[in-house]
């Protein structure tokens, strides 16, 4: 006889596995400070080569106009140290707005996994009752044969 119940929730359930399975059932592996710190680690890396990147496309676009005006040390001490504020205070923007986008994207997915486990759960207690069910027809069948 087939449960439709357990038919939905399996349903259920592999749809969400074949769905999330990469991003949001590996991440449950992690502790919430483990998994934001190694986001934001990527994200300074990320947010460290681009600026890099982009101050070197700097560099080449105006480097006559630099070259002419760097009379002195002074200047290049000047730009130097504008590129050290500028990437500071780009890096602690950045950082903040990934430590908050990825604790909201922790707690999702947190909440995502906690409906999956009690799918699970519920599926599990299901197939228990039919076990229970075929269990005590196997024995009363005995005791029948048995009289």
């Amino acid at each position: 006889m087939l449960n439709n119940e357990k038919i939905t929730l399996m349903t259920k359930i592999a749809l969400y596995e074949q769905k999330n399975e990469d991003s949001e059932i590996k991440t449950s592996r992690f502790f919430k400070s483990d998994y934001i710190s190694l986001k934001m680690l990527g994200s300074f890396a990320c947010v460290t080569l681009g600026f890099i990147l982009i101050v070197a496309l700097y560099l080449i676009y105006s480097s006559s106009k630099l070259v002419s005006n760097m009379s002195s040390t002074t200047t290049f001490v000047v730009l130097v140290v504008t590129f050290i504020i500028l990437y500071i205070i780009i890096t602690i923007g950045y950082m903040i707005f990934s430590y908050r986008f990825y604790t909201k994207k922790f707690k999702d997915i947190r909440k995502n996994l906690k409906e999956y486990n009690g799918d699970l759960k519920t599926l599990h207690r299901i197939q228990e009752l039919e076990y229970d069910a075929i269990i005590k027809d196997i024995s009363e069948e005995g005791e029948k044969e048995n009289a």
